[in-house]
């Protein structure tokens, strides 16, 4: 290959790589301690910063509001996705030898036009309206593609650019720890990024980039689809945390069965039994009852989550989009998202507290699994009992912005109500 077909590809890898970004990390206010501070909240982060072209902004943004349509946006995402597939397609084909410069030039620059078309697709989403949690699944999925772009096409350079084939070789690495991938394919894997077979390099790499448009083309088409693929892994957690716990006190249960046994045989046996160097140690009846009480608060935590899936992700909230002419006076407290409303949310409204919601429960899940660590024996009791109380502020916090989603709907409020005081007992008696 040419030099300056050499440098056309080194551009376009330069170019790609630009389109890589970081996506941003939520960013939601600090957690009220009511329904109506959370409302107030809702309703004053609508309320623009500053006063300069204050009318153009609000008109735009109501604009924006109007003719954000999550589905059509992700047909053609899709359709972007599958256009960069054949572009890489002909690009690969026109690089491997024997290649002509022309032709590798002319298929470089149509692959760095898409590249480019699609960047600037994912950087057009209006995050107030889409949401915080879509924008971040949509640019990840991106840079999975430009990653894979790049990785493919440095194979082509007799002098590869090293930091693409580090970010690659991680990225490899990543996905074989994590779907448990052969040895012989992360062999195959590692043959070709030491390029001892440059065809199987550039055939693997075709074939990653293929796999990154596929799945872009499965991408969420609304925030509340976003969280909902979310809350599934989420749920995995916290059964896992559940699990633990529950084998651990039953564990614990038959340690005391063979102790008594052991006990029995060992003056014929002549042997002492020692559990100490084949597992935890065994649980005072205190420290049982204590991880029976925190496990129950988990399983109830559980039943929160399946709640608030139910009611807030599994069906699509009613709802109709404000105009200039509606009344100023439509607020988040007046409307109720489950049934058609005269004063129903707007989508900006439902996707951010979709994010609060997901937010929020982030911080469960995880406090989740350290307060079923913080079981085994030898406990710290005093610090359990702090995770279980922070537990139930994290449940509290999440449970406000639930009531959003069935506000006026008597049989979800006394349920959440249920639970909140179902909790509270719970921790009354860790005192």
């Amino acid at each position: 290959m040419t030099e300056e077909a050499q440098q056309k590809i080194r551009n376009l890898i330069e170019m790609v790589m630009g389109y890589v970004v970081e996506p941003q990390p939520l960013s939601v206010p600090a957690v009220p301690e009511t329904l109506d501070a959370l409302v107030e909240q809702l309703n004053s982060s609508l309320t623009l910063n500053g006063t300069d072209n204050v009318p153009s902004q609000e008109q735009q943004e109501q604009h924006d509001e109007e003719n954000w349509d999550g589905e059509a946006f992700g047909v053609r995402l899709a359709g972007l996705g599958k256009l960069l597939s054949n572009d890489v397609t002909k690009a690969t084909l026109a690089c491997k030898p024997p290649a002509e410069t022309k032709t590798v030039i002319g298929m470089v620059d149509a692959l760095g036009e898409t590249c480019f078309r699609l960047a600037g697709f994912v950087d057009s989403i209006p995050v107030k309206i889409a949401g915080q949690t879509y924008k971040r699944e949509i640019q990840t999925l991106a840079n999975d593609i430009f990653l894979a772009t790049a990785g493919l096409m440095n194979e082509f350079l007799d002098n590869k650019i090293e930091r693409v084939a580090q970010i690659q070789q991680r990225k490899l690495s990543t996905q074989g720890a994590v779907h448990g991938l052969s040895k012989g394919t992360k062999d195959e894997v590692s043959s070709s990024e030491s390029g001892s077979s440059k065809n199987d390099g550039y055939l693997v790499k075709t074939g990653i980039v293929w796999e990154a448009c596929e799945i872009f083309e499965q991408a969420s088409r609304s925030n509340r689809q976003a969280v909902a693929k979310k809350w599934g892994d989420m749920m995995l957690t916290m059964e896992d945390a559940i699990a633990e716990v529950k084998e651990m006190i039953e564990s614990n249960d038959d340690r005391k069965d063979r102790n008594i046994e052991n006990d029995e045989d060992e003056d014929d046996s002549g042997n002492e039994s020692d559990d100490s160097w084949n597992g935890d140690e065994k649980m005072t009846e205190e420290e049982k009852q204590l991880s029976i009480r925190a496990n129950t608060l988990l399983k109830l935590t559980r039943l929160l989550f399946k709640k608030l899936q139910q009611r807030c992700l599994d069906t699509q909230p009613s709802f109709t989009v404000a105009t200039s002419s509606s009344s100023s006076d439509s607020t988040i407290a007046t409307a109720s998202v489950a049934t058609p409303s005269t004063n129903a949310l707007k989508p900006s409204d439902l996707a951010r507290m979709w994010d609060q919601l997901y937010d929020r429960t982030g911080g469960i899940v995880a406090l989740a699994d350290e307060i079923a660590t913080s079981l085994y024996s030898p406990q710290d009791q005093s610090a359990i009992t702090a995770l279980l109380q922070e537990l139930n502020r994290k449940n509290h916090d999440c449970i406000l912005v639930g009531r959003l989603f069935v506000r006026g709907q008597a049989e979800h409020e006394k349920w959440l109500d249920m639970c909140e005081a179902q909790a509270k007992k719970i921790l009354d008696t860790l005192h």
